[in-house]
């Protein structure tokens, strides 16, 4: 940037267009960060192919509600139903496309664990739940989910 502003720079049409130039090129990485790190935004199929989550922000954060179940009737052990469920939450972006310090619920066993989530490229997403250590706990691979899935009853959104 330095011959756009500096003693030694071109002059004219040329020095506009140069700068101009270099000014887009240098722009380039941070606008490209920005739109990828928005990727995780969306509907996620499961790990086991049985439901889906959509996940968008949540004021700062992230979080996530179940919009599809292959069994529209299942329910918790409690006999809670599952279709609408929030089951992420409070996810704060810690890396460009990561997010952690949230929380994952289980809705067929009713249980919560610490969360992280982590876009791997534009369709796939890793998903760890953990007790306390992160090296101790387990890591799911979610798959985006086709536009014309068909949400469940209940299913508002995030």
């Amino acid at each position: 940037m330095m011959f756009c502003f500096g003693n030694n720079r071109p002059h004219g049409r040329d020095r506009a267009g140069a700068c101009a130039l270099l000014l887009a090129l240098t722009m380039l990485p941070v606008v490209a960060l920005e739109a990828r790190a928005a990727d995780v935004t969306g509907t996620w199929i499961d790990h086991t192919g049985q439901g889906a989550v959509e996940i968008r922000p949540c004021g700062e954060h992230m979080c996530g509600r179940v919009v599809w179940l292959k069994n529209p009737a299942h329910r918790s052990r409690t006999g809670r139903p599952i279709c609408g469920a929030q089951i992420l939450g409070a996810l704060r972006r810690e890396e460009t496309n990561a997010w952690s310090s949230g929380w994952i619920y289980n809705p067929e066993d009713e249980e919560r664990f610490n969360a992280e989530i982590k876009l791997q490229n534009d369709n796939t997403l890793l998903v760890t739940g953990y007790l306390g250590i992160k090296l101790l706990g387990e890591t799911f691979t979610w798959k985006r989910a086709p536009a014309d899935l068909q949400r469940c009853n209940g299913a508002s959104g995030a």
